[in-house]
Formats: C-alpha cells, sequence, structure tokens
C-alpha cells in the first residue's frame, strides 16, 4: 500500500479479545496505529505501544498510571 494512503485507525480497549485481533488484523494490513487505549493492562498496552509507535496512549484507571 502507498504510504502516503495508508489509513490509520485508534483501538479503544486495545487489549482485550476484540482489541488484540483487531491489531492483528492492522499488522496484516499494515495499517497505521494512532491511538491505543486500555483500562488497566500495563503490561500489553506497553508492549503494543513500544510495536505499533502510535501518537496517543491511554490508561482509564489511574492506579495503573504509576506501572507504566
Amino acid at each position: 500500500m502507498n504510504e502516503t494512503k495508508k489509513r490509520s485507525i485508534a483501538i479503544l480497549g486495545s487489549t482485550g479479545s476484540i482489541g488484540t485481533q483487531t491489531l492483528d488484523v492492522a499488522r496484516l494490513h499494515g495499517y497505521r496505529i494512532k491511538g491505543l487505549s486500555a483500562n488497566s493492562s500495563t503490561k500489553l498496552i506497553e508492549e503494543q505501544a513500544r510495536e505499533f509507535k502510535p501518537e496517543f496512549v491511554c490508561l482509564t484507571d489511574e492506579k495503573a498510571y504509576k506501572d507504566v
């Protein structure tokens, strides 16, 4: 796919089953991940952020902030 036409998406709930499957599809088709969000799964969202390098990452559980 032409880099200038690459589609960007944000994944809400990226650490859940649907979110991880969506990232599998994005990986397969070369989608750019613009943003990721999760409730408190710090280890997995950190791995996802390192792989996909999104502009935005969000954790909704404030207690999980210190773990990142």
